[in-house]
């Protein structure tokens, strides 16, 4: 068993009406493209579960849907045209890293988004042989969790915390960040607690973001709300109500009189299910009170 850790940079569309103003004008098909990011560079590497690196790759990528490089990404990453301009194909790219995987490996990466894009790219391009992405370990996920943030922790963030030295204009080259996502891994690398990490169907994975959480319903025989204590059905006192990214209600246990926040994420998985994960914690007198006010203001 190895551990796979992968990095993409991708080509895309955002904000690039700034730099070229009439450039959906003069390529009027550009609003019509199937495929929002572009893999234009891979980076991965390859470490054993004593977390000693075995291999690493950096692949550029010769842009073929969007036709257009936006000066941002550029700008951001450091990729210069002539990179891309003797880059691989996609497939040619998608199968070294596949050559880098052997049976039982576990590929890694910061967030669930590179996982994404690397199935909507393949999709694009018709290329049905991702049966390699087997077990898959969002780092992102992990590190936030066993650090105890709430909120999901951007990379320079963890590295930051973990006292972790780094490069900020390094940052957005697709093989340095594989590199510094294995230094905050192998900080926190426990062979038991990845277990419960560690997803086995990539398909059924909380990995979409929602449309329109304004207007969905939740589906209550799918919550819990349950004390994160006492494992006993918390009382609730103000019911669900969109705030920014996730839904969120306040309520007490009454059998350890806890006040309670729920905070109620909804995703999607790639196979098109609705699922939920619930973020259960205690607040204070003066927590419960600041959600009870805002709360109130949505009913």
């Amino acid at each position: 068993m190895a551990f796979i850790i992968i990095d993409l940079e991708f080509n895309n569309l955002s904000g690039i009406h700034k730099c070229f103003p009439d450039i959906y004008n003069k390529i009027p098909n550009l609003k019509e493209l199937d495929l929002v990011n572009e893999i234009i560079e891979i980076g991965a590497i390859k470490v054993d579960k004593y977390m000693q690196p075995i291999d690493r790759m950096k692949v550029y990528i010769k842009p073929s849907v969007i036709p257009v490089l936006n000066p941002n990404i550029l700008d951001i990453t450091g990729i210069k045209e002539e990179n891309l301009k003797n880059g691989l194909s996609f497939i040619e790219g998608i199968e070294k890293l596949k050559e880098m995987v052997d049976e039982g490996d576990i590929i890694c990466s910061w967030a669930k988004d590179d996982i994404v894009e690397i199935i909507r790219n393949a999709n694009h391009y018709n290329y049905r042989d991702i049966s390699w992405i087997d077990q898959y370990l969002d780092l992102q996920e992990y590190t936030t969790k066993i650090l105890g943030f709430k909120k999901s922790l951007s990379l320079s963030n963890a590295l930051k915390y973990l006292k972790i030295k780094f490069e900020g204009d390094k940052l957005h080259d697709a093989l340095n960040d594989a590199v510094y996502e294995f230094n905050v891994f192998k900080h926190l690398y426990n062979t038991r607690a990845i277990k419960k990490y560690i997803v086995n169907n990539i398909y059924e994975m909380p990995a979409l973001e929602v449309d329109a959480l304004s207007t969905h319903e939740i589906d209550y025989d799918k919550v819990k709300q349950l004390c994160p204590r006492c494992n006993k059905k918390i009382e609730c006192e103000y019911p669900f109500k969109l705030m920014g990214w996730r839904f969120v209600s306040i309520g007490i246990c009454n059998k350890c009189n806890n006040k309670i926040l729920n905070e109620l994420i909804v995703k999607r998985s790639l196979d098109g299910k609705i699922i939920y994960q619930e973020v259960l914690s205690f607040i204070d007198e003066i927590e419960y009170s600041r959600y009870e006010n805002r709360l109130k203001d949505k009913h």
